[in-house]
Formats: C-alpha cells, sequence, structure tokens
C-alpha cells in the first residue's frame, strides 16, 4: 500500500480545496460526503469493473478512474430508465449495488478489482493533474458557482440553469419524460445530462438544487480533464501530452479565483450541463474507437463499450456524434485511397455511429429547431460585425450565405476575412490540432486523419450551421479534446527529434518562452482592440488594428528566432513546439488578463438581472409548493414571461418559477426554449423566445382560471388535465375574488397566491 501512497496521496488536494470551497458557500459537509460517496460507489467503481470486465485496464487508476467514471455514467442510465419506468426510483441504489456484489461475489469477476498489468504513470503525470484539477476545481465552485447563487439564497436565477432545474425535476419522475412546462406533451431536448442528475437525485436523496447548483458538475469537470488526458497520451504515446491537455482545459479558469463570471470557460460549461457531459462521453467514445480501430483490440466488449458511451453523448449533445462520424469517415476514405480497400470494422463502426446519430436526433436530440445552414453566421457574435459589414441581419436569418458576403461591398468582405481571423483567434484550443498536417511522418498514420476527421467535422458545423441562440459553438468546443490530442502529439513528434543532450533545460526554456509569448500576444490582442467608429473604411481599419499588430511582432520575433538558432544550434527545429505552446497559452493569458483589464480583478458578488429577478414571495411560494404538493401533481400558472408582469406578445417566455424551483410540473409555463417556439424564430421580427404560446388554448384557460375562474373551467383543468394547484402571481395582474370561492386558498404572501383544486 505505501508504494501506492506517493500516487494516490496528491488527489487529495483538489478534493479537500474543492470541500472547503463548497463550504465557503454555505453547502453542508453531510451533502458533500453523500455525493462523494455517491459518485464514488455508484459511478466510478461499478464503472471501472466494468470497464476491465467488458476491456482491460489502462495499467492506472487515475485514467481507469476516468474512463470508468464514463461506463459507469452509461450504465446508470440505462438503470434509471428502467427503474424509473417502472416506478422503482427510489430503490435505483440497487441498480450499481449488482454489479459490486456480482463482481465481489463471483471468482472469475474478482480479479477485476485489482490492477493485474500495473503501468503506473510518472509521479510528475500525477502532480501535473492535479494541479489541473485543483486549478478547475476550485475556479468552478469559487467563480462560476459563487456568482450564481443557489435557490433560495439569491434574487436573480439565469433562466437556463432553471430550465435545466425543471427538467431535473422532471427526470425524476417519468420515462419517457413530459415536458415540463407543458404537462402532458413529450420533452424534446438532449436531456440524457439531466437524467444523469436525476439518478444521483433519487439515490442520494438530496435536494434536485444542490445537486444540479453545487455537486453533480464537480467530479464531470475531473472525469473531463481525466479523459482528455488519455485521448492525447493514447495518440502520442507520451505521457506528458495529457498533462499538456489537462494544463490547456484548466489554465483559462484560473481567473475565476479573482473574478467571477456567468460560466467556466468552454469547452467546459455550468450553464451547459449537455455540453459538460457530451464532451465527456464523446472523448471516451474515441478513446475506445482509437483502440477498435487501429490497435487490433476488437473485442465484442469493446464494441459495446465504444457505441453505448457514444450513445450517451449524442443524447447528451447533439453536436457529439457527427463528430465522432468524421472522425470514423475521413480515416475510412484515407484508407480506402491509400490501400485500395476499406477495412469492414471502419464500416461497421461508421454505420453504427451513423445510425445512432439518427437515432438520438429523432428522439432525444430536440432544441435544434428553427436552425438552419448559413456559411460564417457565428461571425455575427463576434464584436464589431455589424460596424465592420453593415449587416445587421439576426442570428437565423439572411440565406445560405452571410449577407456581408453576398453585399459586393468590397470593405464589408474585407471586414468579414478580418473577423474570420480574429474567431480563429477566439478559438485556439480547437484550431492547433490542425498543425497536426506539418508532419509528413504524422500525415501517413491513419490515427492522425481520426483526430483532423473529427476536428473537420467540428469546425463545418461550426461554421455552416446557424441556430437561432448560436448554438453552434457547440460544434467547435466539443472538437476541443481532438484537437488538444493533435497537439500534444505533433508536440512530442517534434520533441523526440531534439538532440538528447541538453534535452530538458532546452525544452524548459521553450516552454518558458512560450508562457511569455502567449501572454503577450493576448496582451496584444486585448490592447489594441478598439470600438468601431466613423467611416466604413476606418471601422475595418479598427477591427483589424489587433492583427496588424500581431503579424508585426511575429514578424520581429521570427528575425530574433533566426538569430537565436545561429548562436544556440541545440534549439534548431523546436520552432515548431514553441509555437504550438505559445498557441495554447494565448486563451488562458487573454481570459485572464481580459478580466484585469475591464473589472480591474474586483470580483462580482452575484448574478443579477432586471429580467430574470426572482421575488422573494415568488420564490417562498414555489419552495412551499414543493413542500407540500406531490412530485407527479400538475400546476396551473401565470409566470411564463419576465421579467414579472409583463404579459403579452414580445415577452420573454423563459419563465420557470414554478417547473424550476417548484419542481412541478406546469400546465403552461414558459415556452422559450420548445421546439414548437424556435422553428418559429424571426416570425413577425420576433426571436424564438418572443413569439406567442404555440398553445394559445392553454393560454386562454390559465387566464379564465386566473383572472375570470368559473366552476367549468377550474373541473376541465382538474378532469381533463389533472390540474391539482392554481400558481396565481398577482404581479401578472390582479387574481380575482371568485378563484377563492372555488378552490382552497393553501398559500398566500404578498404577491402570490396557492391554491388548491378538491373536489
Amino acid at each position: 500500500m505505501t508504494r501506492f501512497l506517493p500516487r494516490l496521496a496528491p488527489w487529495l488536494i483538489p478534493y479537500v480545496v474543492t470541500v472547503l470551497a463548497l463550504i465557503s458557500l454555505d453547502v453542508p459537509v453531510m451533502p458533500i460526503a453523500k455525493y462523494s460517496l455517491y459518485f464514488a460507489l455508484a459511478v466510478a467503481l461499478p464503472g471501472i469493473l466494468i470497464l476491465r470486465a467488458l476491456w482491460r485496464s489502462t495499467g492506472n487508476w487515475a485514467e481507469d478512474f476516468g474512463l470508468g467514471s464514463a461506463v459507469g455514467a452509461t450504465y446508470q442510465l440505462a438503470g434509471w430508465a428502467i427503474f424509473t419506468a417502472l416506478g422503482w426510483q427510489r430503490v435505483l441504489m440497487i441498480w450499481p449495488a449488482l454489479v459490486l456484489v456480482a463482481f465481489a461475489a463471483v471468482p472469475r469477476l474478482r480479479k477485476y478489482w485489482r490492477i493485474h498489468d500495473p503501468k503506473p504513470l510518472p509521479l510528475l503525470w500525477t502532480w501535473g493533474m492535479v494541479i489541473a484539477s485543483t486549478v478547475l476545481l476550485g475556479g468552478a465552485v469559487l467563480g462560476a458557482m459563487k456568482y450564481h447563487p443557489a435557490p433560495p439564497d439569491g434574487t436573480s436565477y439565469y433562466q437556463d440553469l432553471l430550465y435545466h432545474l425543471s427538467m431535473l425535476n422532471e427526470l425524476t419522475r417519468s420515462v419517457p419524460p413530459q415536458l415540463p412546462q407543458v404537462s402532458g406533451e413529450s420533452l424534446e431536448y438532449h436531456w440524457f445530462a439531466n437524467a444523469d442528475m436525476a439518478a444521483a437525485v433519487d439515490i442520494t436523496k438530496l435536494s434536485p438544487i444542490i445537486v444540479l447548483y453545487r455537486l453533480w458538475l464537480l467530479p464531470q469537470l475531473l472525469v473531463a480533464l481525466l479523459v482528455c488526458a488519455t485521448l492525447a497520451r493514447t495518440v502520442s504515446r507520451a505521457w506528458w501530452t495529457g498533462v499538456l491537455a489537462a494544463v490547456a482545459l484548466a489554465g483559462p479558469q484560473l481567473f475565476l479565483f479573482i473574478d467571477t463570471a456567468v460560466n467556466l470557460s468552454p469547452p467546459l460549461s455550468l450553464l451547459s450541463p449537455s455540453q459538460t457531459f457530451g464532451m465527456v462521453a464523446g472523448t471516451a467514445a474515441a478513446v475506445f474507437l482509437i483502440h477498435l480501430l487501429f490497435k487490433g483490440e476488437s473485442s465484442k466488449g469493446l464494441w459495446l463499450l465504444a457505441f453505448t458511451v457514444a450513445v450517451v453523448g449524442g443524447g447528451s449533445k447533439p453536436t457529439t456524434l457527427p463528430i465522432l462520424v468524421g472522425a470514423v469517415g475521413l480515416p475510412a476514405l484515407f484508407l480506402l485511397i491509400r490501400d485500395r480497400r476499406l477495412p469492414p470494422r471502419f464500416l461497421a463502426a461508421g454505420s453504427l455511429l451513423v445510425a445512432a446519430a439518427i437515432g438520438t436526433m429523432v428522439t432525444v436530440a430536440g432544441s435544434t429547431s428553427g436552425s438552419g445552414l448559413q456559411f460564417l453566421a457565428v461571425l455575427k457574435t463576434q464584436g464589431g460585425y455589424a460596424a465592420a459589414t453593415r449587416d445587421t441581419t439576426p442570428a437565423g436569418e439572411g440565406g445560405l450565405i452571410l449577407p456581408a458576403l453576398t453585399s459586393g461591398h468590397l470593405l464589408s468582405i474585407a471586414g468579414v476575412l478580418v473577423l474570420c481571423a480574429l474567431l480563429l483567434t477566439g478559438q485556439l484550443l480547437a484550431a492547433t490540432g490542425y498543425a497536426l498536417l506539418a508532419n509528413r511522418t504524422l500525415r501517413l498514420d491513419p490515427i492522425a486523419w481520426f483526430l483532423l476527421g473529427a476536428l473537420i467535422a467540428g469546425w463545418a458545423g461550426f461554421l455552416l450551421v446557424d441556430h437561432p441562440s448560436i448554438s453552434e459553438a457547440y460544434f467547435v468546443h466539443s472538437a476541443v479534446p481532438f484537437s488538444l490530442a493533435a497537439t500534444g502529439w505533433l508536440a512530442a513528434t517534434i520533441t523526440r527529434s531534439c538532440a538528447p543532450a541538453g534535452r530538458r533545460r532546452v525544452l524548459l526554456w521553450i516552454a518558458v518562452a512560450g508562457v511569455l509569448l502567449g501572454a503577450l500576444f493576448a496582451f496584444i490582442l486585448l490592447t489594441t482592440d478598439a470600438l468601431p467608429s466613423g467611416s466604413q473604411l476606418r471601422r475595418v481599419a479598427l477591427v483589424a488594428r489587433p492583427l496588424l499588430v500581431v503579424v508585426a511582432v511575429t514578424a520581429a520575433l521570427m528575425f530574433v528566432w533566426l538569430l537565436l538558432v545561429k548562436r544556440v544550434p541545440r534549439v534548431a527545429g523546436l520552432g515548431g513546439l514553441l509555437v504550438l505552446l505559445t498557441l495554447l497559452v494565448v486563451p488562458s493569458a487573454r481570459t485572464f488578463e481580459q478580466n484585469l483589464h475591464l473589472n480591474g480583478g474586483k470580483q462580482a458578488q452575484t448574478f443579477t438581472s432586471a429580467t430574470w429577478w426572482v421575488y422573494p414571495d415568488e420564490e417562498a411560494a414555489a419552495l412551499w409548493l414543493a413542500k407540500n404538493s406531490k412530485t407527479t401533481d400538475v400546476v396551473v400558472s401565470n409566470t411564463w414571461c419576465r421579467p414579472a408582469g409583463k404579459q403579452g406578445p414580445g415577452c420573454d417566455a423563459r419563465g420557470y418559477i414554478v417547473s424550476g424551483i417548484a419542481g412541478r410540473r406546469t400546465f403552461l409555463e414558459g415556452w422559450g426554449y420548445t421546439s414548437q417556439a424556435m422553428a418559429h424564430h424571426g416570425d413577425g421580427g420576433l426571436r424564438y423566445n418572443q413569439q406567442p404560446s404555440p398553445w394559445p388554448d392553454r393560454v386562454e384557460l390559465t387566464n379564465q382560471a386566473i383572472y375570470e375562474p368559473t366552476a367549468d373551467v377550474l373541473r376541465k383543468l382538474r378532469d381533463q388535465y389533472h390540474v391539482r394547484w392554481v400558481y396565481a402571481d398577482l404581479f401578472g395582474g390582479p387574481v380575482s375574488p371568485d378563484l377563492g370561492k372555488l378552490a382552497v386558498l393553501r398559500h398566500s404572501w404578498q404577491h402570490v397566491r396557492i391554491y388548491e383544486l378538491t373536489g
């Protein structure tokens, strides 16, 4: 046991830091301990045992933990679906316990509790991963989580979190799930991440609020670092590339220690659990596919692991499976051209992935309504786009090609080209992997085309899809692990070519120089940025100014490098490594410096918004309802619009007080994120979240029940739609006195009344 302590003990550091950070946010110790035990014993450990039984161990516990957690989550989802469909959610703990008991009781399975062929990674790998994990987890809690108070500790709540909370509550009670905002309708969304949370709630009996807002994300972030590191090491066969990938993911989160933010730095996310969960599953599936397709390990167990985990990724985020299809498809094309034959395993893998992509898109991928195709539509989100191009068309409109490109104005086209270059500087983690093409040896390796296929698919979705809510960005975010693996592989190849004599010292200086140069370029991009004004020519020039300065500085540095190579021949050939390290540092340095530059290092306390303000009486009433009603009760409410009190056409229909904070199904609440609303994005010049309700009959019935109630209306709601409660918010208008005569008033405080429909 003592020989394992040097590798196990350091992992206590990120755990202790995370626990202390959570306690500082008033999270009690018992829920933290309970969730820690849950994840370790109900997700990670069963997953590790299944991983080893169906395939094998990676040779070390850390990577087994990462891949095993992805496998364990897949197994857990299957159990959640079965037990929830049967109404057995309260005893879901039996499902993971079955694995532990089987592997303890069956003699031929007991061997999987140990690693029979240990291949421990260097202690430096452990410390590198520990430091990256500490930065990421500590920053997530003290930054993004601190910025978003959990009910009932705040007065403003970011709408996406309340939306996810509504789905989490729904997924603890039904399979297939209903739409929490429109009872009886099917939930059309990629809800697998929310189902994973629901399983955690069912087993731990913790509040859905504390699971979503404080606990669920943290082990997912650790697993994300581990699976990305495993992918990088798998393709490069160099242990330190895994650390490089982890540091590149954790580095941009450093700013969270000095300044809170609405979210983590991409590709990780607090506000989009589906992105984090889907990226973990997609990356783990990629590791399995590499061993399956390129390393000759084609056992039935590995096929099962690869495609069940891939399906979980597709059900978590619609971007995951198209990226994996690209990853398998491009090397298949490469082998077909090179060898004049296509290995059957590629055809089988590609067919299964395409089928899974279509299946998940039809059944659970949801929220893609309103999406179209427009080349470079994502540029509309870039600062200065309208000023430089004179194009003011909103997202989701403008034809197949960006209107600025078809305008015929040379300055507008020039502005687009400049903004494309700036877009690359903001997505360097997802772009540096293309440097793999610079090495001839790697270009001949099919695994390189696997990584490039994933990158091309991710960037194709990013640059071609036009989503009303700019969700095409998730394509490029999901491709980041493949880019980091490719970058690490190229860096390892360059490093191996370095002369052994003095290699470590030279590489250390290259690393230091890369960090300094990355900070320099980030500083240049920030300080040379300016608000476009004046004539269009001047606006384009101001937008382009950061790039022009970067080009000038790069030219000067190249001249200095040539002089250095003459004086220190040992660094010859390492210029590519210096460039790669510099590019990886820029996102971290840019995020860090941006917050210092814009906010002066002053930490914002909590998220505040006039639109998403929830009044104390609204929140208290929702929590009362959660405590005093059944989980399957249906509620009529007039809280579909935000800010409170704004009703009628054009209101922001993303109100989730009852379906989110109370966690109850509603007859009708915020419909802004429904597929039906998104399909009408742009109608009448309104965004999807401002469209009239796709269920006007429910709007009419709700208004009648609260403002003009009759016995027949309330009876119809109770008997036909199974409504049990009325949540009447006076901010939406005065409640009819007749409602108190036709229903029983159960809760009243300030502007909120809650009635029960009896009889």
